[in-house]
């Protein structure tokens, strides 16, 4: 890799040397990702690797959510008619990640298949971009939100998605905005929030319909042109995801892909178990 830092090729060094020792790890892990771990965790190298076994471990937990999901499926075609989703980078190197439901009866709309989107568009996304980023955004437009969102949760679904998105996903996640929350949202926070760390919960500022908070955090012309900014349309943000899918999806399709060695036990598993009750 050309052009890293000397903080970051030593931090590759020492996350290349510690994975020698980590049978049950993959041992050709693409350097990007390496790296991206290092930077998520500001270069603080144990929590690199945690968050790299954690990553690993949450995965082959998760693995009903990391396969079967061919983005020509019947099923993943059905959920990629009523998300929209996305993500671009700000104008303060912040990356804005955007999700957007879009079914207003609900009558479609999956959560787990949903969950199953989340792992695709992700995993598509550090497969592809190359780029590290000061600090990460989330933005939920919940506009179909209501009391039967409830009904559809999966509540195992829910706690191993909120476990890999606080615990392994390498990012710097800073803030979350639910932007045209309607008046129930507090009951449907309510369900998800006991799965949730208290320093990610005071991340998530709520915006109701037509409110102008969320410019205090995201200036206007930064969002998508839906919400009156100069940003291409959710639209035509999800036309970028499904091609950034499509185009990596051989390697999704790989259901070892950034997965544990089969047969190879975690020799951090007491860590880990102290780290899911923490």
């Amino acid at each position: 890799m050309s052009n890293i830092s000397e903080e970051q090729a030593n931090s590759l060094v020492q996350l290349k040397e510690w994975l020698k020792g980590q049978p049950h790890l993959p041992q050709n892990l693409d350097e990007h990702l390496l790296l991206r771990f290092a930077h998520s965790c500001y270069y603080d190298m144990d929590k690199a690797k945690t968050t790299v076994e954690t990553f690993f471990t949450m995965r082959n937990t998760c693995s009903d959510l990391l396969t079967n999901r061919d983005p020509n499926s019947h099923h993943m075609q059905k959920i990629l008619k009523v998300i929209n989703l996305g993500q671009y980078v700000l104008s303060d190197n912040r990356c804005l990640w955007l999700w957007q439901i879009n079914d207003p009866g609900l009558e479609s709309y999956d959560y787990t298949l949903d969950a199953k989107l989340f792992f695709l568009s992700t995993d598509a996304f550090f497969l592809s971009d190359r780029h590290l980023y000061e600090s990460d955004v989330v933005l939920m437009d919940v506009k179909d939100i209501s009391l039967k969102f409830v009904t559809k949760m999966n509540l195992s679904v829910a706690r191993k998605l909120a476990k890999y998105q606080e615990d392994a996903i390498p990012i710097r996640l800073k803030q979350v905005h639910v932007i045209n929350a309607p008046s129930v949202i507090d009951k449907i926070y309510g369900v998800l929030k006991p799965f949730m760390k208290k320093e990610n919960t005071e991340m998530i500022h709520f915006h109701s319909p037509k409110s102008e908070t969320l410019y205090k955090y995201i200036k206007k012309e930064d969002l998508p042109e839906d919400y009156g900014g100069s940003k291409p349309s959710m639209a035509e943000l999800t036309e970028n995801s499904l091609e950034l899918i499509m185009n990596n999806r051989e390697q999704l399709l790989d259901e070892n892909l950034w997965r544990l060695k089969k047969n190879e036990p975690s020799t951090e598993v007491g860590s880990f178990r102290k780290l899911a009750i923490d």
